[in-house]
């Protein structure tokens, strides 16, 4: 259990942080759904007023149909839409991961920054103790951001015009509520975690969205690679990649692209899977990371606080992937200037974009690295 100084302590730090993303947290989850709302009405409004306009999908007279069979998929009315559409799930990730980083990189970069890390280090806690503490306040505000704005979305829906999309879909409901917090705490989590390779704020965000795109990224480049040479080759396999267990558990990003959340209300298989990867996954990876985190939170050198990237013997295997990354970047640009793909050109793209990356890793790594320090 973390040690309630240490709670405080870390409180103090990102209180107003916690509180906007509380409060907007709300707004997230509610406005758009108020706002959908309105949308129906108005769609609802323009095919009562105007039902030559819509005589393709209008099988009766508009007159005797009620709000219900404007939703009814299963009838001759037609379908305006339905549940998912007021699940602001895209707002509400957005959030989280803004906050996310924010609220890592204060607990995290700033101390680095202001060298109130020396303080913390000095205090009679383990290194165990202080990353709990930081992981249990950002992980708290993320928790009762979407609970509050979960239920308030809930309610809203229940007592509205609409209650009549709920029915039977109680549960499912709840369960995007319960993905979209996993989620939350991922970003968080990551972000934190990124707080051990980056020497202050600004480098623990970059380093956070560098985890983020990374393992889809990667992945991209080798199939824009492996297409150039082979144009021939089977898209099925990339796909089946990007849609693996393992992908969806390394990257919270894949998981959400993966989530058939227009579907899960219609499709019991999508529901099945939702509950089995979906939600599996995301609590994977927040075991992953915080177990990283935490390890390389005891393990990273203090006096490298302020450094770009502080493990100074991993400088070399940081430079050789930035080189490759970039080097297979410029080589399916250069490729895909034409079609069919070119492998001279690919050959070409793929040697200016590591002699530029080259250059940029010697500047980023090392020169900058000791000019942030200083």
């Amino acid at each position: 259990m973390p040690s309630k100084v240490l709670l405080k302590k870390d409180w103090k730090q990102v209180s107003l942080l916690w509180i906007l993303l509380v409060f907007l947290g709300i707004v997230a989850f509610t406005v758009p759904v108020w706002t959908q709302m309105q949308v129906y009405e108005e769609q609802i409004r323009d095919m009562q007023e105007n039902p030559s306009n819509y005589s393709d999908i209008l099988r009766e007279d508009v007159e005797t149909m009620n709000t219900e069979d404007f939703f009814n998929s299963n009838s001759d009315y037609g379908y305006l839409g339905g549940l998912e559409s007021l699940i602001p799930m895209g707002v509400v990730i957005f959030l989280f991961v803004i906050f996310g980083a924010l609220m890592a990189s204060v607990l995290i970069g700033s101390e680095r920054n202001s060298q109130m890390s020396d303080f913390s280090m000095s205090l009679p806690y383990t290194r165990t103790q202080l990353y709990i503490s930081k992981w249990v306040i950002g992980a708290a505000g993320i928790t009762v951001a979407t609970l509050v704005g979960g239920a308030l979305m809930f309610l809203i829906i229940r007592f509205s015009d609409y209650f009549f999309l709920l029915d039977g879909n109680e549960v499912k409901v709840l369960g995007l509520i319960v993905f979209l917090l996993l989620s939350g705490i991922s970003f968080f989590s990551v972000s934190l975690w990124m707080g051990s390779f980056g020497g202050e704020s600004i480098s623990q965000v970059v380093w956070t969205f560098v985890a983020l795109v990374f393992p889809m990224g990667i992945v991209a480049l080798i199939q824009g690679s492996v297409i150039a040479f082979s144009p021939n080759f089977s898209y099925t396999f990339f796909e089946e990649v990007f849609e693996s267990v393992p992908m969806r558990i390394l990257s919270p990003l894949n998981n959400i692209v993966n989530t058939g959340m227009y579907s899960i209300f219609d499709s019991r298989s999508e529901w099945t899977e939702f509950l089995t990867i979906g939600l599996s996954s995301s609590i994977a990876f927040i075991v992953l990371t915080f177990g990283l985190g935490l390890w390389m939170f005891k393990e990273a050198p203090q006096e490298n606080n302020g450094r770009f990237f502080m493990f100074s013997n991993w400088l070399w295997l940081i430079h050789i992937v930035i080189i490759i990354c970039f080097a297979m970047l410029g080589g399916v640009f250069f490729s895909g200037i034409f079609y069919p793909q070119s492998v001279m050109l690919y050959v070409v793209g793929f040697v200016i974009g590591a002699f530029l990356a080259h250059l940029l890793a010697k500047r980023l790594l090392y020169r900058f690295n000791l000019k942030l320090k200083s």
